[in-house]
């Protein structure tokens, strides 16, 4: 028997979003497709713009945090925390380097976020890490869910109002949410479906049964808001048979276009059972990817990367370039830049000794001063 897993999430952004969180980003749709053959994975980014660069991560690399508190870095905690990443990776950002919205490792490890109210552990000693950053942790270091979990307590994540959602290639999954400064976890039996929106895992849930297609009276599924979205893609998970509906990559950008809204700049497909990583944009609609047997991770090589706007199609690892942090800086500024003259912003970065410029730089300097 197959066994199927539906993530979604879905961001609506209201004022005083947190840093990271466009002011006006709407939603975004994620789900992980799980056969007897392995996991796909698929998101849809929704944003009016929001450039950005698929990187290539090595292994064996020293990285080092960022101290962050908030939603600014906070260079008076002066505590250092490093690890050297274990597992290379191919992550989107768009944010710079190291600072992720998602990605797959080379063990199959995904990682993902949706917007949610989030209270994180108290200052304990230990310097807050960005929620970017933390995701990135992850992929660096471990290769199953359940190592996720175990080593939940290795960094204390701050600053955006995120939740989490992991999955591996096995299949298994697991809902992160942070509550009164602790940790929630759902895994097993206790995820029921692997979904998170911008609601709680529970109250995302309580959704589906209310709908036709489940039983219900509500026709919720009708909608493009968070639970029509969610409740669609649930649907088309339960039913998918690969006999007649095709392969699961091609089914993962079916439900991607079904749940697609009027500002959805991007649609991944991580591939765990062939090693790929896929996405188009409306602006570059031919499908393009990343084959992991044609990239070298290896910490002898040099980090690369390529504009998620690519007009090239079919297998692209031949048209990656180099990082350089210049292009990384560059990225940042771009994003962050128009936020420059935000007062409340410069206040608190005035407070920790920073100008804005020099935040950005702090950003875009990251995983370590003059990478590869």
């Amino acid at each position: 028997m197959k066994r199927i897993h539906w993530i979604l999430c879905t961001v609506i952004a209201t004022a005083g979003v947190a840093f990271f969180v466009p002011p006006d980003l709407e939603a975004c749709s994620v789900f992980s497709l799980s056969t007897g053959d392995g996991t796909v994975m698929g998101q849809n980014l929704d944003f009016d713009y929001f450039p950005g660069y698929v990187v290539v991560n090595l292994r064996g690399v020293k990285k080092t945090i960022l101290p962050w508190k908030g939603h600014w870095p906070d260079p008076s905690n002066r505590e250092t925390v490093s690890w050297v990443s274990r597992y290379g990776s191919v992550t989107f950002t768009c944010y710079g380097r190291d600072f992720i919205e998602g990605g797959m490792n080379e063990a199959g490890l995904l990682v993902d976020e949706a917007n949610l109210a989030a209270v994180y552990p108290p200052d304990d000693g230990r310097p807050g890490v960005s929620c970017p950053q933390w995701m990135q942790y992850q992929l660096d270091n471990f290769a199953t869910v359940e190592e996720v979990i175990e080593h939940l307590d290795d960094l204390r994540p701050d600053g955006e109002g995120w939740h989490y959602l992991i999955a591996d290639r096995s299949g298994a999954c697991a809902v992160i949410e942070y509550q009164k400064g602790e940790a929630v976890v759902y895994t097993g039996d206790a995820v029921e479906v692997c979904a998170i929106t911008n609601t709680t895992h529970r109250q995302a849930l309580s959704h589906i049964p209310m709908d036709k297609a489940f039983g219900g009276d509500v026709d919720i599924a009708a909608g493009n808001d968070s639970y029509g979205r969610f409740v669609r893609m649930a649907a088309m998970m339960r039913d998918y048979e690969p006999e007649s509906d095709g392969d699961a990559v091609t089914q993962a950008f079916r439900m991607l276009d079904a749940v697609r809204v009027e500002n959805t700049i991007r649609s991944v497909v991580y591939d765990a059972v062939s090693a790929r990583v896929l996405w188009k944009t409306p602006d570059n609609p031919s499908v393009k990817w990343l084959s992991f047997d044609k990239l070298d991770f290896s910490k002898n090589s040099q980090t690369k990367m390529i504009d998620v706007e690519t007009n090239h199609a079919g297998e692209v690892s031949e048209f990656l370039v180099n990082y350089t942090p210049a292009a990384n800086r560059t990225l940042v500024d771009a994003v962050l830049g128009p936020d420059a003259e935000n007062h409340d912003i410069i206040r608190k970065l005035k407070a920790r000794e920073l100008t804005f410029e020099q935040a950005l730089d702090l950003i875009a300097d990251q995983p370590w001063v003059g990478a590869r």
